[in-house]
């Protein structure tokens, strides 16, 4: 219960202050898996989150960047109910195999935040991220595209 009223607070706050600053940045993120496939050290702390009101960027590394339009997010996703999101999406992306869900195999931990995004291809892309900034990234995320925060313990 805690946690949600936790999670709606945060969310109005982002609502309100997503527009007033015009971008929000994180860069102790890990990448715990998803659709995108990309080489990342496990411990690699290095990637970094840009959300702003026209566009959510993910820098892997200087080589590896995805872009994704909010208007394209499906959900937005905190906790354990981001790892069965992105879970969902990797296992039905036939490209990946086992391969995509490999980094989601690691001990779970309420600090993820799950993004599905429509990739434009009509399929479904996915991103499961870590970071003790989770929370605001999930408010920020939410306030730039107007899809509320799933949560479920």
């Amino acid at each position: 219960m805690r946690r949600s009223i936790a999670v709606m607070t945060l969310v109005v706050f982002a609502w309100t202050h997503a527009f007033a600053a015009q971008r929000f940045s994180w860069n102790k993120v890990r990448y715990q898996g998803g659709t995108v496939q990309v080489k990342v050290d496990p411990w690699d702390w290095n990637t970094t989150i840009t959300v702003k009101p026209d566009v959510i960027t993910l820098l892997f590394s200087p080589k590896a960047t995805v872009v994704i339009p909010p208007a394209k997010v499906v959900s937005v996703s905190y906790g354990q109910q981001a790892k069965r999101r992105v879970e969902d999406v990797v296992a039905l992306s036939m490209l990946l195999g086992p391969l995509g869900l490999f980094g989601l195999m690691h001990k779970t931990k309420d600090e993820l935040v799950g993004i599905v995004y429509d990739t434009g291809d009509g399929k479904q892309g996915a991103v499961l991220l870590e970071s003790p900034f989770a929370l605001a990234i999930a408010g920020a995320l939410s306030g730039v595209t107007g899809k509320p925060v799933e949560v479920k313990p």
